[in-house]
C-alpha cells in the first residue's frame, strides 16, 4: 500500500528542505531568506530576494524550489 502523510508532515519536510538549501549562507542571510521563503508574497518576495542574493542567487533558488514535491 502507498504511504500516507499529514499535512503537518508535508509543511514539516518542506522546511526542512528549504534549510537544507539555505545552508551555505551566512546565518543572517540565511534567516532572513527562509522567512521570506515561509511567508510567500509573490512577486514582493522575488523582489526581497533578488535585493539579498542577488539576480543570479535568487533565479537559482528559486529554480530549486520549484523541483520540491508540492
Amino acid at each position: 500500500m502507498g504511504e500516507i502523510f499529514r499535512p503537518e508532515d508535508v509543511v514539516r519536510g518542506r522546511r526542512r528542505m528549504i534549510r537544507d538549501m539555505v545552508r551555505d549562507l551566512s546565518p543572517g542571510v540565511r534567516d532572513a531568506v527562509v522567512e521570506i521563503l515561509e511567508s510567500w508574497e509573490g512577486a514582493t518576495s522575488e523582489k526581497k530576494l533578488v535585493g539579498l542574493l542577488g539576480k543570479r542567487g535568487a533565479e537559482r533558488l528559486l529554480g530549486r524550489m520549484n523541483e520540491l514535491p508540492k
